[in-house]
């Protein structure tokens, strides 16, 4: 079977074994001439044997302006009707590892996944 390491600037601590979907979604992108860009860095990952949805708030919600550390209760549990699907996968985790980058303030988590592909 082949395998993918999927990469998301996300903590998503899926057990190894667990099943996996990873959605993409395109965005239109420019200001005079708009065109659409997959936004592969920024996936929706599905947690197909807990049933845990992971992702970024754009993906349930258009979000225009938003306060870092800003709890939202009006932020959907579904996804967005209008994103436009880029592509979809389906496999079973061998790895996954948590990693903080960079330092001080800046630090942010990156998730990386070792797909067994469908």
């Amino acid at each position: 079977m082949p395998t993918q390491i999927i990469h998301a600037p996300l903590v998503l601590a899926i057990p190894v074994g667990n099943r996996v979907e990873v959605r993409t979604f395109a965005v239109e992108e420019g200001v005079f001439s708009k065109r659409w860009v997959a936004r592969e860095h920024d996936p929706l990952i599905i947690d197909l044997t807990s049933g845990v949805v992971h992702g970024a708030a754009w993906l349930f919600q258009e979000i225009t302006m938003y306060q870092s550390g800003t709890v939202r209760p009006d932020l959907p549990l579904e996804v967005r009707g209008d994103l436009r699907e880029h592509s979809r996968q389906t496999g079973k985790v061998l790895a996954c590892r948590v990693a903080w980058i960079g330092s001080g303030d800046s630090r942010y988590p990156q998730t990386s996944l070792r797909l067994e592909l469908d």
